[in-house]
């Protein structure tokens, strides 16, 4: 990719060759680990993640992994990527028990990775699922993962339920691929919605949905799909476009 750090690519792929280390990359992020490999044991409990902020958009796995394994066993990393290959300034280390997690903080807060570049690193707060409530009844689960990855990065995968409320709509848990991703998608999903026609209230929800990929590729993503013009009952509103409720539905 033209722009992009060579030697820093080589450096990544030579390293993973010479470790054996799979890197799967899908929505948004690249993971290792999740579990690690000859993982036999349950998951780690909350409290083992951290947070890494103010890495320099050239640094890969190849130095990150290595360092970060200095404080403990690594369950998962997860380095967040743009489109171009570039890394997006941030990711996610989580250890096999808390303790790790703790010594990763006190170890690697303020260090410098580059020459002047030091990074922060914190306990992750690790919500990541909304919960989009008041949603139409008759709402299909791929045309509502279609709509909001238009206007949100970072969608998994997500769950449709009837509403807590017993008001007779839907609502939907909907899983994105870090806290910051699903933070900053709460502040915008309503908004949007609203340029549809629908009113919704998003909150976090504290349960899991399973990502689902496809041969561990992210599930392609149709960014202008027939069913907004040939669904939608649109109309011209302050010059901005509303959409009735048949956006959702089949």
């Amino acid at each position: 990719f033209a722009g992009l750090n060579q030697e820093s690519l080589a450096n990544l792929e030579t390293w993973t060759q010479k470790m054996g280390i799979s890197l799967v990359q899908v929505n948004g992020q690249r993971k290792y680990g999740g579990p690690p490999p000859g993982w036999t044991a349950f998951p780690p409990s909350s409290g083992c993640e951290v947070f890494i902020n103010q890495i320099p958009r050239d640094v890969y796995e190849d130095s990150l992994i290595p360092l970060f394994q200095q404080a403990g066993v690594l369950y998962e990393f997860r380095l967040m990527m743009n489109f171009s290959g570039q890394n997006r300034g941030f990711a996610y280390a989580k250890y096999t028990d808390p303790e790790c997690a703790e010594a990763a903080i006190r170890m690697f807060n303020r260090y410098e990775l580059q020459n002047g570049c030091c990074i922060t690193v914190r306990k992750s707060t690790e919500k990541r699922v909304l919960l989009l409530d008041e949603l139409p009844r008759a709402v299909e689960k791929d045309r509502l993962l279609l709509l909001l990855r238009k206007f949100s990065d970072g969608v998994e995968d997500l769950k449709i339920m009837p509403s807590p409320k017993g008001s007779g709509k839907a609502s939907a848990a909907v899983q994105y691929v870090s806290h910051h991703a699903a933070a900053m998608a709460k502040k915008d999903v309503v908004e949007e919605f609203k340029k549809y026609g629908i009113s919704i209230t998003v909150q976090w929800f504290n349960q899991i949905v399973k990502p689902k990929t496809q041969n561990n590729k992210k599930l392609a993503v149709d960014t202008d799909p027939g069913f907004m013009k040939k669904k939608a009952e649109v109309s011209t509103r302050n010059n901005e476009h509303y959409a009735s409720e048949k956006t959702l539905q089949g």
